[in-house]
């Protein structure tokens, strides 16, 4: 199966997504280990960050494939009891709870805490650039961007492929297909539907990351980012030509990864790894970090095309 990237999501596209991870986490760690100070910190913030984001999205893939064990399970013993016919007229809230009740709910509360760790983290980073940042100011904001990302996932994720698979488990109702067979279909559909799932689970995940990165950077009055990230075999064209080095705002307007997506919430796009860390002019001087010059983001919308 295919997402809208263009990948085919097969087990082993998967495993290699999460082999991706692991190397990006452990290549962060190297850097770390080879700075000091405040850019050592900074980018150990980014790694506890890309920590929480993976362990929030293997908390969705298991949720999913539990979920898609109960419900067809569920609606095999609704079939058998003649019940099938209320919950097939559910409305979105009702059938939200309803998934929700049949193995989701745990995932909700694991999205919530590793939320709250990337914001931790994104803050730890900020801290590192900017110490008398003042993030209770913005906390309703943050809380805001937490909330419609949450809702996103569920609303545009999870609840389509449910809403499609009981739909069709009313038409094979009504062509009295026995219950075994029905729950059997429903099941492996909902399993079919996980691999896209995943990696839109993972771009909002990510976009999360850096929309707080964004509205953090905006209160503290930053408005210089550094491209942080690994930079390996799968890196895209695209973020490699930006990797360490610094854009302002101007720049990061004019910057396109190909994939009709905000460079600045979704950094390469899909699946991508990296991330936009605010910094300061200081921090820039002090740290000998490049910054980007027109040619650079000229090669990097280039490399986007290819």
């Amino acid at each position: 199966m295919s997402c809208s990237c263009g990948h085919q999501h097969t087990n082993a596209t998967l495993l290699a997504e999460s082999d991706a991870d692991k190397e990006a986490i452990a290549d962060l760690t190297r850097q770390a280990k080879a700075e000091s100070g405040p850019m050592a910190t900074l980018i150990r913030a980014r790694r506890d960050q890309l920590k929480a984001e993976v362990k929030a999205e293997e908390a969705f893939a298991k949720a999913l494939k539990t979920s898609a064990i109960d419900l067809s399970k569920t609606i095999e013993a609704a079939i058998n009891t003649g019940r099938v016919q209320s919950i097939l007229g559910y409305n979105d809230q009702q059938l939200l709870e309803f998934i929700l009740q049949s193995g989701l709910g745990l995932a909700v509360d694991e999205f919530i805490e590793q939320t709250d760790l990337i914001r931790q983290a994104v803050q730890e980073s900020i801290s590192a650039i900017k110490a008398d940042v003042n993030f209770s100011a913005i906390a309703s904001d943050m809380e805001a961007i937490q909330a419609i990302t949450a809702q996103t996932v569920f609303d545009d994720v999870i609840l389509p492929p449910v809403k499609k698979g009981i739909a069709e488990s009313l038409r094979d109702v009504m062509l009295e297909v026995p219950s075994t067979v029905i729950a059997s279909n429903l099941q492996l559909k909902l399993e079919r539907s996980t691999g896209r799932q995943l990696t839109q689970i993972k771009t909002e995940i990510s976009s999360y990351g850096r929309s707080i990165n964004a509205a953090v950077a905006e209160q503290a009055g930053l408005d210089h980012y550094l491209y942080t990230g690994p930079k390996d075999g799968i890196t895209r064209p695209f973020c490699r030509q930006l990797i360490n080095l610094v854009v302002d705002k101007q720049q990061m307007n004019k910057l396109n990864n190909g994939q009709g997506l905000s460079v600045l919430i979704s950094g390469g796009g899909y699946n991508c790894r990296h991330s936009w860390s605010p910094v300061s002019e200081g921090f820039i001087e002090a740290a000998n970090l490049t910054k980007a010059t027109s040619s650079d983001i000229t090669r990097a919308n280039a490399k986007a095309k290819r």
